[in-house]
């Protein structure tokens, strides 16, 4: 058995990168109270922007710091999101279209 090369990623960068999807995730669950379907749309991109920037990075320690950076932002937009309010919910349909329920 041969092994593996040393330049590759290693377990951290997949552990790390599983909690930026899950911190991810978690953001994508908190806009669903935005009554607005733009203002959501605007925000999805906003955060899938930060996630995306992401990709090529390979450093631990900037992985580390983006992930709290992400976290820190994302527990200051929740309270923002929770006080808009509102009955009817924006859904989204694919990408990039949109419709009101």
């Amino acid at each position: 058995m041969r092994p593996l090369p040393s330049s590759g990623p290693t377990l951290q960068h997949f552990l790390l990168r599983a909690e930026l999807l899950k911190a991810y995730r978690a953001a994508v669950r908190a806009t669903r109270p935005l009554p607005d379907a733009a203002t959501r749309r605007e925000t999805l991109d906003w955060l899938r922007g930060d996630i995306e920037r992401l990709k090529g990075v390979t450093s631990l320690d900037a992985l580390r710091s983006n992930l709290s950076s992400f976290n820190r932002n994302l527990k200051i937009m929740i309270p923002n999101v929770a006080l808009t309010g509102g009955t009817e919910t924006a859904k989204l349909v694919g990408r990039g279209g949109r419709r009101t329920v």
